[in-house]
């Protein structure tokens, strides 16, 4: 079985919000056609409502060539229909879940799932380049350089984006404002992409939206933000929205800069992440690495740090929690090991749900208004 094309996961959803799965799940058309004109769309899966519901954003395909994010994302839709559906369990490899497990997620949380976010680039990836990365906006007038189309989208969100500005000019960062840079041009300005606007979007219109992963390759790593500097929980003036920190980002090291995170933020984000590192393991003995995003190397306008960034930014908008998972050993595995990779990122993100369910997010928003309040 081959990955599906774009076609295919834009059927697969269709389906999944069809009879008899519309007793749970509702398509959702997202405002921004592409710069090929294709419209995206993502799922929410719920059984229930009122207030109080947590509501989960699972993101996939935001870089072209990892192709496995998306049918990650939709083989997680199809197993939990199927289970709910027939109240039956789940189970990859040697983790299960339980039918009472698989009840209490759907009919508990509100489940975001995007799995779909480039369907231009995906498309270019699998018919023309393997190893595009970016989007298919057009290239600067009068440039005809084909590196010089696409912008890295995980480098498009509101947060630190004018990295020149923000890091230490020395720093490692892995961004570029050269729209002729094959893998991680920023964009000509914050959100300037249809594709990244979708993902704000659904962000936007779902406050109750407080937990956010976004799924990549590779590295087998289980991430959180910050990404553009060591955490650091005691000095809240110490933050991203401080100027007078500016030019001093990115750095590691005696006396360099780092990103606030508050403490009680801090132990949520790494159990939920050591929570999916055990899931993960249980499936094959796999074991995944739980670090901090800066661990990686220094980034600025990435999709998790930009959700976990909002609250801190306005402090009218939900808190949430950004996750970064970075599955497998390469970008395109034998579709083989694949679905063996699918069953292990479907368990830590079923685990995760159900993380979330155990420790829901009232604490961690109270430490979020001290956090606002240092930023004043």
């Amino acid at each position: 079985m081959p990955y599906l094309n774009v076609v295919e996961v834009e059927s697969a959803l269709a389906v999944a919000a069809n009879a008899p799965n519309n007793a749970i799940a509702q398509l959702i058309t997202l405002p921004n056609n592409t710069w090929e004109n294709r419209t995206c769309h993502a799922l929410k899966i719920a059984h229930g409502a009122g207030a109080g519901r947590v509501g989960v954003y699972f993101l996939g395909g935001l870089h072209s060539r990892e192709w496995g994010s998306c049918d990650i994302l939709i083989a997680l839709i199809e197993a939990v229909e199927n289970a709910y559906l027939n109240n039956k369990g789940i189970t990859l490899g040697s983790k299960s879940f339980t039918a009472a497990q698989v009840q209490s997620i759907v009919d508990t949380l509100d489940l975001f799932i995007f799995p779909q976010s480039n369907p231009d680039g995906r498309n270019w990836s699998m018919t023309q380049e393997a190893m595009w990365r970016k989007n298919r906006r057009p290239a600067p007038a009068g440039d005809t350089n084909t590196a010089c189309v696409g912008v890295d989208l995980n480098r498009n969100f509101d947060m630190l984006w004018n990295y020149p500005k923000y890091f230490d000019p020395k720093a490692p960062i892995q961004n570029s404002t050269d729209p002729c840079d094959h893998d991680v041009y920023i964009g000509p300005a914050a959100f300037s992409e249809p594709e990244t606007k979708n993902v704000k979007w659904l962000l936007d219109q779902n406050p109750n939206i407080h937990f956010f992963v976004d799924l990549h390759s590779y590295g087998e790593l289980l991430m959180y933000t910050w990404g553009d500097a060591v955490d650091q929980t005691t000095t809240p003036g110490m933050n991203f929205l401080n100027p007078a920190y500016d030019g001093k980002r990115g750095m590691k090291g005696s006396g360099a800069y780092k990103e606030y995170l508050p403490s009680l933020d801090k132990s949520l984000v790494v159990s939920l992440a050591t929570r999916m590192k055990a899931a993960v393991k249980a499936v094959r003995g796999t074991s995944y690495k739980v670090q901090q995003d800066f661990a990686l190397y220094p980034t600025a306008g990435t999709s998790d740090d930009y959700a976990s960034s909002r609250a801190f930014a306005n402090s009218a908008l939900a808190k949430v929690y950004g996750f970064t998972i970075e599955w497998g050993k390469e970008f395109q595995p034998p579709y083989a090991e694949m679905q063996n990779i699918m069953q292990e990122i479907s368990a830590a993100l079923l685990d995760f749900c159900l993380g979330v369910i155990a420790a829901p997010p009232p604490a961690a928003a109270t430490a979020a208004k001290e956090a606002v309040a240092a930023h004043d």
